[in-house]
């Protein structure tokens, strides 16, 4: 069964779908790896932002066929790893279940980033070049988290191959 990484923002249609899309494209190659988003208040089958779509197509990605979805107990249940995009996803997440404290991380800590650095900022509403920076550093923090991703994907693994055998 694939890790699956839960990539969570506010609204659902500029970053957590960006980063969706380019974690896709970082782990094609790799089967342990299952991506997917969901924003903390979303409303449910909004399509991507025209700033996202655009930087979707600047990089030969997909993201017309996407549609937000509100972060739900159950999505936040399914999920082994839930990388937010600012520390107050982090706490609509716990509001969520309690339970994912130890499995929600911030993004750009995982990446190895600190303080204000860890935090994407929401470009809704902005120009274009908002949109283009908060690709950048999505796609920086995904490919700086990758090593983690990994281990934390052996951790997983290592921990259900304990519960089968006992």
């Amino acid at each position: 069964m694939a890790f699956h990484i839960l990539f969570v923002c506010t609204g659902n249609t500029c970053r957590s779908p960006l980063a969706e899309i380019i974690a896709r494209r970082e782990f094609e190659a790799d089967a342990r790896f299952e991506v997917s988003s969901a924003g903390t208040f979303a409303d449910d089958g909004s399509y991507a932002s025209s700033g996202s779509l655009e930087m979707a197509r600047e990089h030969q990605l997909d993201l017309e066929t996407f549609r937000s979805r509100r972060l739900t107990e159950e999505i936040v249940n399914r999920a082994d790893c839930i990388l937010v995009m600012e520390l107050a996803h982090r706490s609509g997440v716990l509001g969520v279940s309690p339970q994912a404290d130890t499995k929600t991380f911030l993004l750009g800590e995982l990446a190895g980033r600190t303080g204000r650095e860890a935090s994407v900022p929401d470009p809704f509403g902005g120009p274009i070049e908002s949109y283009r920076r908060t690709f950048e550093k999505i796609q920086a923090f995904i490919r700086d988290a990758t090593g983690k991703l990994a281990a934390l994907s052996e951790g997983r693994d290592d921990r259900s191959e304990e519960s089968e055998t006992r």
